[in-house]
């Protein structure tokens, strides 16, 4: 115990990260998880009310997602203001994967829920219902059954190159595994290609729907129903897709910019906020169904 002290005290930072670079994620992730928190708090009390919608259950998931995430913020927090890791590295390794797979399950979420209203725009079919509170659970159930079997996988092949004692989050040589890489770009590059598309066929709807009511379409349930579309496609080009593209580079350049590959991969938790900004714009999602 006595020589656990002695080291937090006298022992030098040794954190691989500079002083600036430390602060500013400090910053984006106590932003993360006060503004994350209350988001995810508020948004449970407007959801709850109705269960059977299918937007709903998929939202209900987000909020999971995010609240899984947001509970492993703190020691990332703790760890950026001491410089020092003194947990197990199996956790370090837990904390440092929930960043990425957090990353991914969003844009999953948002990806499905975009596909699934666009389907509904062009077929004009009716608003998917769950007609029993088994259908919504067996439909969760299925995603998260998934993530049950491949994270621990993930975690016994992830983060095995050795470390410098009490260091974490520095797994960038991992990146010289072919495999790895190989995936890395495979990830990114699916990503950005998916967020083409939607968008693509976004701004399509969008031009169909201004076309059709005029001058007037601002007027009109339509429009505002496809600028809640809007804002998720926002979120994912603001968040997202801008760390997967400067990730297509980071991959060749991984150990002269694993600083900045910490404060871009920082800004993907910025969809935490997702939850406040449905909650102020409530009215919207009402009128949309949500």
């Amino acid at each position: 115990m006595l020589d656990h002290l002695s080291r937090l005290v006298f022992s030098p930072n040794i954190t691989t990260l500079s002083p600036e670079t430390a602060h500013a994620l400090i910053t984006i992730y106590v932003v993360v998880l006060v503004a994350g928190s209350v988001g995810l708090a508020l948004m449970i009390r407007v959801l709850k009310a109705n269960l059977h919608s299918w937007t709903t259950i998929a939202l209900l998931n987000l909020i999971f997602a995010h609240l899984i995430f947001l509970l492993t913020v703190p020691f990332r927090i703790y760890y950026y203001a001491t410089g020092f890791w003194y947990l197990t590295m199996s956790f370090c390794k837990l904390v440092s994967a929930m960043i990425h797979i957090h990353m991914y399950i969003v844009f999953v979420i948002y990806a499905v829920i975009l596909t699934v209203h666009f389907l509904q725009y062009y077929k004009k079919m009716e608003q998917m219902v769950f007609d029993r509170m088994l259908h919504a659970m067996a439909a969760s159930a299925g995603m998260w059954s998934i993530l049950i079997i491949v994270v621990p996988i993930i975690l016994k092949n992830y983060g095995n190159t050795k470390q410098q004692a009490y260091s974490c989050f520095d797994f960038h040589n991992e990146l010289e595994n072919q495999f790895t890489f190989v995936l890395n770009v495979f990830l990114s590059v699916g990503m950005v290609l998916v967020s083409i598309v939607l968008s693509y066929v976004l701004a399509i709807i969008l031009h169909s729907v201004v076309r059709k009511h005029g001058r007037a379409f601002r007027a009109h349930q339509e429009f505002w129903a496809q600028m809640k579309h809007v804002s998720l496609m926002l979120i994912i080009l603001i968040c997202l897709v801008p760390y997967q593209l400067f990730r297509l580079y980071y991959l060749r350049n991984a150990e002269r910019l694993k600083e900045h590959n910490e404060v871009f991969l920082a800004f993907t938790t910025l969809t935490c906020f997702d939850m406040l900004l449905l909650f102020s714009g409530k009215g919207i999602c009402q009128r949309c169904g949500v």
